[in-house]
């Protein structure tokens, strides 16, 4: 009864995984579906040229593949899906009628994780595949773990580290300027000195979820890098005010009215940045461009704090 109960509370959390399924019989893929069709979202193709398409588009979250198909094996579509960045992470598992301990040891050679012969049960595909789902369940929540700070809930460096290159290449293919930036809350020891670590917990989460949803509001996106520091990035384009938005930033902070009677600056909490705006070219190293974030930062906590320093970089400039 209690498992009853269980599985009826899960489908429509199941229904977030998708299964690709590619078989060359149309009897098998209506058997794979009626199996799966309750829990999870099932998509059927007849043959490994159809399937090698779908899973580029889809991005499943596991493949059910046959090995013997008309113009393309499994075999051979699997190595094709391992080689492509977007679908190499996902699992496949064969099921197919090949029985021989050669063609098992070949698939999992391959990459499967896992073999099921034909004549099959479906009480044990149905088991193979949710172990699958439930160790992909479990990686996406250590990749959660690892890639976001528990405190703000915010991407913490790890994953800057990996974003910022991507938004960089992507400016650069589309030669599209883009926004890099620090910010720091302005005398933040203080305020932990003044008011204790558990109110200062909740004025960076405060804190953070108002710069978040203005950089958000601009297709930009922030990220938790050190205990009171910022990293973020902005798409320069003619819908964004650069200026007008970092502005914002400010403001929203202000708007929050965290009491800090040890600011020498405000009575209230309040925000410093430092950005940079450029054109990614091959010869600037996007870790330059976060030094020039960072002095243009530099430059605000040695004169007013509170304040934006932007500025506007050419690769001539740069190079200077």
């Amino acid at each position: 009864m209690n498992n009853e109960i269980t599985d009826k509370n899960r489908r429509g959390f199941d229904k977030m995984y998708t299964l690709l399924c590619i078989d060359d019989e149309s009897a098998n893929l209506k058997i794979l579906a009626s199996i799966f069709k309750d829990h999870y979202k099932v998509v059927v193709c007849k043959s490994a040229a159809q399937g090698f398409i779908k899973a580029l588009e889809i991005v499943p979250d596991l493949i059910l593949l046959d090995v013997l198909m008309p113009n393309e094996s499994g075999f051979e579509l699997i190595s094709q899906l391992k080689s492509k960045s977007e679908t190499s992470h996902i699992p496949v598992i064969f099921i197919t009628g090949l029985q021989s301990a050669d063609d098992e040891e070949r698939g999992l050679t391959l990459g499967a994780c896992d073999y099921i012969q034909k004549p099959f049960s479906y009480g044990i595909v149905r088991a193979r595949v949710n172990t699958q789902l439930e160790l992909i369940r479990q990686r996406k929540l250590l990749e959660k773990f690892a890639n976001f700070d528990s405190l703000t809930e915010l991407p913490n460096r790890r994953k800057w580290q990996t974003d910022s290159i991507e938004q960089w290449e992507l400016a650069k293919e589309s030669h599209q300027a883009i926004v890099l930036g620090i910010i720091d809350i302005d005398f933040f020891k203080q305020f932990n000195d003044c008011y204790g670590h558990i109110q200062g917990d909740i004025a960076l989460r405060k804190i953070s979820n108002a710069i978040n949803r203005v950089l958000f509001g601009h297709l930009g996106k922030v990220y938790r890098c050190g205990g009171e520091e910022f990293y973020f990035y902005l798409p320069a384009n003619n819908k964004n005010d650069i200026r007008s938005i970092l502005a914002e930033c400010l403001e929203c902070v202000s708007e929050l009215e965290i009491k800090h009677e040890s600011s020498e600056v405000s009575a209230h909490t309040s925000i410093s940045i430092g950005a940079i705006q450029v054109f990614p070219a091959n010869d600037i190293p996007l870790n330059h461009i976060m030094s020039l974030a960072d002095e243009q930062l530099y430059q605000v906590k040695n004169t007013s704090r509170n304040a934006v320093h932007f500025d506007i970089y050419s690769p001539e400039k740069i190079s200077k």
